[in-house]
């Protein structure tokens, strides 16, 4: 499943420019990124929710469920895994990225919900399999009445998660790549009973 992941996401911005130190050679870039997704997945699990689409791809969620000291180490983790795995540019450019994009986040959605990656592999696009690993975590933030954000570089998913709510759109430009992308929010739709 996280090769599924690094074969959706190899050409998203923010990937690239993460994994800058092995761009000379796209099979260690795909097992790099591969072994990105699995320390992303080990830190979904522990502090917010993970839904899979068999080995075809996976949505991992970031919730404020845990508590802070428990996400705070497991980031910790993750980020320490990263300073060995990326090289020295890639995870400059992880920690770079990773505060200017936190910066751009207005301070209402610092307790949302957020999804943190949503790949399917290409073979099995078009399936509806995005919008099925999206609808539990969904259903629960609306139970919740909780916000949900993610951001994007593929200006293409825009219609997508507009339909799911997401309207609530915020343009950047990220400045290590100087691509744009958008912070999009969806506010908790509520049941009618």
């Amino acid at each position: 499943m996280c090769g599924a992941l690094a074969e959706a996401l190899k050409d998203d911005a923010f990937y690239q420019a993460v994994t800058i130190d092995h761009v000379g050679d796209p099979v260690l870039r795909h097992r790099v990124l591969a072994h990105y997704f699995v320390l992303a997945l080990d830190e979904a699990r522990a502090v917010g929710e993970v839904h899979l689409a068999g080995d075809d791809g996976a949505a991992l969620w970031l919730t404020p469920d845990a508590p802070a000291s428990h996400r705070a180490l497991h980031s910790e983790r993750r980020t320490q895994a990263l300073s060995r795995l990326l090289g020295p540019a890639g995870f400059g450019h992880y920690q770079h990225i990773g505060t200017t994009m936190e910066a751009q986040v207005p301070a209402d959605l610092h307790g949302a919900w957020y999804l943190s990656i949503l790949g399917v592999r290409p073979a099995a696009q078009g399936q509806g399999l995005a919008q099925r690993l999206l609808q539990p975590t969904l259903a629960r933030a609306d139970q919740a009445r909780a916000t949900c954000y993610l951001e994007t570089f593929n200006p293409l998913s825009l219609p997508f998660y507009r339909r799911l709510g997401f309207v609530r759109v915020v343009g950047c430009v990220e400045p290590v790549s100087g691509r744009p992308y958008w912070l999009m929010a969806r506010e908790a739709v509520q049941s009618r009973s």
